[in-house]
């Protein structure tokens, strides 16, 4: 019994602890789009988080993620992805570039994607993890390295609450201005463009069978 409890003591401590580290400060509210930095995390820049409410189906938000070809219409400064590897509807993998100002190099990373469906909660999370080793480094690029995730859940029938948390290291010498301005203007431009991108490819009518 007492092992037990100490388990579970274990565990409840371990779960205070990683909620009061959460600390976030909103330093954006526009045009239905909240953005928040945190300080803590396991690289030296801000972790971000952006929230905003769609109105879509969960089948075209993952349409909208599972095509590489629009990256770059709302990936912000996203200039190219290209397909790697995906298995079914719940698992892909990617090549992306992204543009960084003259005269700092462009920033290349392989990223992979989960897809899981939580159906109590009707809550979609996609996991965003940048591997390290899936493929040699380019020199004409800074590879990046982070993690994040999406979680979209279903509010109401086309009405969507979504969250896009990333924490990056965007690798190499990277001045403070520049810093900042990526933890500030990637989950706002982000949302924004994604919004306009999924109300304008609604009418692909796509069906994902581990939605359920």
């Amino acid at each position: 019994m007492k092992t037990i409890s100490y388990i579970t003591l274990f565990f409840l401590c371990t779960s205070f602890c990683l909620t009061a580290q959460e600390q976030w400060e909103m330093i954006k509210d526009k045009d239905g789009i909240q953005v928040y930095l945190e300080e803590e995390g396991i690289y030296a820049f801000k972790t971000f988080k952006g929230t905003t409410t769609i109105d879509a189906s969960i089948h075209d938000f993952i349409d909208t993620i599972f095509d590489l070809n629009s990256y770059a219409e709302w990936g912000h400064n996203v200039k190219s992805a290209s397909l790697l590897e995906r298995k079914g509807d719940t698992l892909q993998i990617y090549y992306s570039i992204a543009k960084a100002p003259f005269p700092y190099k462009n920033r290349d990373g392989v990223y992979r994607n989960r897809f899981t469906w939580n159906k109590e909660n009707k809550e979609l999370n996609v996991s965003i993890e940048v591997l390290d080793d899936y493929l040699e480094e380019n020199d004409k690029y800074i590879r990046v390295s982070g993690n994040g995730y999406w979680k979209v859940k279903v509010a109401a029938k086309n009405k969507l609450e979504v969250t896009f948390l990333m924490q990056v290291d965007p690798g190499g010498a990277v001045p403070s201005w520049l810093a900042n301005l990526f933890v500030e203007d990637t989950p706002f431009n982000t949302l924004t463009n994604i919004k306009k991108n999924i109300d304008q490819n609604k009418a692909n009518n796509s069906f994902y069978n581990f939605i359920d």
